[in-house]
């Protein structure tokens, strides 16, 4: 699942009511696998100098973390 979809289901499942545990847990991985594969794409792009794409990837990923930190920051009720 790209960022964007996790984006959006994250602000879709808060908007309607809030997010289940399995939800949590399975967009917590998605954003994961996504980071991971986007901070691969970073050291690729430093290697052959595309400063072009760098810094909208590292916004991008800097964007990534925030939503991560908020699925880690959230309680169960």
């Amino acid at each position: 699942m790209s960022c964007s979809s996790i984006k959006h289901r994250f602000d879709q499942l808060k908007a309607n009511g809030g997010i289940d545990f399995n939800e949590a847990i399975t967009l917590f991985n998605d954003l994961r696998g996504s980071l991971d594969a986007h901070r691969l794409e970073l050291d690729e792009l430093r290697r052959t100098n595309d400063n072009e794409h760098i810094a909208h990837l590292q916004q991008h990923i800097k964007d990534g973390e925030k939503m991560l930190s908020d699925l880690q920051k959230m309680t169960l009720q």
